[in-house]
């Protein structure tokens, strides 16, 4: 039998779920012909990666950070979500050996935020810059948001935000970032902040004390657990989503396109990747 190769790739890539998740939907849906691994890709290396390295072998990758905006560059062919953001998460090799680029971010917030009851929300804010934080504001534009509030550490990185928000009609507000709290004062934010500015972040709202609590948060983060922005919000009585829902709703969308399956079992997806984590943080509650 031959097997069909995929992995997820980026840097640093070890502590990443995708196996978990893309093993699972493989047992669950009987698929034996296919296997999932992990490389370490760093910025810059992807292209050879794919030509001269392990990537020769891949019919399909998960892209994972620094290597979104690389994936989309090298691609032959996009999809229209990647085609608007110039970055993907997702590549898949066609028949002529060439690569097709997807990205899939923005549906697995929109899909997270959805779970959790979103519906039409007016107001929306990003906290943070970069791939992930665009993905995040193309989900809010998804959802039907006509203001964004964003705020990062350096602004001058926003610039990619507001010219998709103006693309898509969303009137735009930047909060200077020495007060980034008042961005939650909205009905859904998403928190696109990595590890250390996270804590620096929460940090600096539990010194606060009152903080606006925003009808819901997405915190991308999803390990450490509770992550640090989730933890604040969620002790002030927010609901609250987290990463892992967001990994697995794309992670579905990725199995789907990499095998020519109708759906994946995204819930037993989550299951195995809460279960995956928990041992890693015995004790913690992540239902």
């Amino acid at each position: 039998m031959s097997m069909r190769c995929f992995a997820v790739v980026g840097s640093p890539v070890a502590h990443s779920l995708s196996p978990v998740l893309h093993r699972t939907a493989y047992r669950e849906l009987g698929i034996e012909d296919a296997e999932y691994v992990h490389h370490d890709v760093p910025d810059g290396a992807l292209e050879r990666f794919l030509t001269e390295g392990p990537g020769r072998e891949l019919d399909g990758l998960s892209v994972t950070m620094p290597g979104k905006p690389e994936a989309f560059a090298l691609a032959a062919r996009h999809d229209a979500t990647s085609l608007e953001l110039r970055i993907a998460n997702t590549l898949v090799r066609e028949e002529d050996g060439s690569w097709r680029a997807e990205n899939h971010d923005v549906h697995g917030i929109v899909a997270a935020l959805r779970d959790h009851g979103a519906n039409a929300p007016s107001t929306g804010a990003v906290l943070g810059s970069g791939a992930t934080a665009l993905s995040a504001l193309a989900a809010l534009a998804d959802l039907g948001v006509s203001t964004v509030l964003l705020t990062a550490r350096s602004p001058e990185k926003l610039a990619p935000l507001h010219t998709l928000a103006a693309a898509r009609g969303i009137t735009t507000r930047t909060v200077p970032w020495e007060a980034h709290h008042e961005v939650l004062d909205v009905e859904v934010a998403v928190s696109a902040l990595a590890v250390q500015g996270a804590r620096a972040v929460a940090a600096q709202w539990e010194q606060r004390g009152q903080i606006p609590v925003p009808g819901l948060l997405l915190d991308v983060l999803y390990d450490p657990w509770p992550a640090p922005v989730a933890a604040v919000v969620a002790a002030r009585g927010g609901e609250v989503a987290d990463g892992l829902e967001m990994l697995a709703h794309q992670a579905d969308m990725q199995v789907r396109s990499m095998l020519s399956v109708p759906s994946a079992p995204v819930a037993a997806m989550l299951r195995a990747a809460r279960e995956e984590l928990a041992q890693h943080h015995p004790g913690t509650d992540r239902a």
